[in-house]
């Protein structure tokens, strides 16, 4: 991690992002602006981190290794959110890793510092709790399993991974995120394309027929014959 003292920059993000909102204390004062190169871990399992993170840009990926040291993919950021809210927050263990995959930059808050007196924030403490149960809901309503058809899986992941009905991670990291071949979720991916619930633009997929990509992902719509 690397601080970057850059007070335009930072000034620009939480105003952008309207991070003010989020609490009574003044977010100005007791945050840094920070960045991590790709590979670069923003949490590491077992250990609380020292920092609760507003990630503003790149994307991460939270995932925790199983007894074969593959990655079990959680789930991925690629917008606004924060890491850590769930255990650092409170000095707890985390489960999972959180680990940059591209360059990312996020406004940081030193947690040894400033805890006691964000959980003392009513304001920040009622966020907090919207985010979590809103991660529970998504999370329990695009629950996977490997006993799922791909396509099944698939489709749940990406309704979770999407902005702006736009999807953009890239396939390989999915295809291990879901223990499949690359080639193997490509041909899906093609099908999906091929009756209209998806299209291909240049390096990302956009969703055209939302209520049908929900159907293949409740197992209601088979999309093989």
């Amino acid at each position: 991690m690397k601080i970057l003292h850059d007070p335009v920059q930072k000034e620009r993000l939480i105003q952008t992002h309207k991070l003010a909102d989020y609490m009574t204390l003044d977010i100005h004062e007791i945050s840094d602006l920070v960045c991590f190169a790709r590979n670069e871990y923003l949490v590491t399992a077992g250990v609380p981190s020292d920092y609760l993170y507003f990630v503003m840009s790149g994307k991460t990926i939270c995932f925790s290794y199983t007894t074969n040291e593959k990655n079990n993919c959680v789930s991925f950021t690629q917008h606004q959110t924060l890491v850590g809210e769930a255990s650092s927050l409170f000095g707890k263990p985390p489960t999972f890793n959180v680990k940059a995959l591209s360059d990312t930059v996020c406004i940081a808050i030193n947690l040894p510092r400033y805890r006691t007196a964000l959980l003392n924030d009513l304001t920040f403490v009622r966020n907090i709790c919207e985010l979590l149960a809103s991660k529970i809901n998504n999370e329990g309503r695009y629950s996977t399993t490997l006993l799922d058809p791909l396509e099944v899986r698939l489709a749940q992941f990406i309704l979770l991974n999407t902005t702006n009905h736009l999807f953009t991670l890239q396939l390989t990291d999915c295809a291990d995120a879901l223990n499949t071949s690359y080639r193997h979720l490509l041909r899906i991916m093609k099908q999906l394309c091929a009756l209209n619930i998806l299209s291909k633009e240049h390096n990302c997929y956009y969703i055209q027929d939302r209520d049908a990509l929900e159907r293949v992902s409740s197992g209601e719509l088979l999309i093989y014959e």
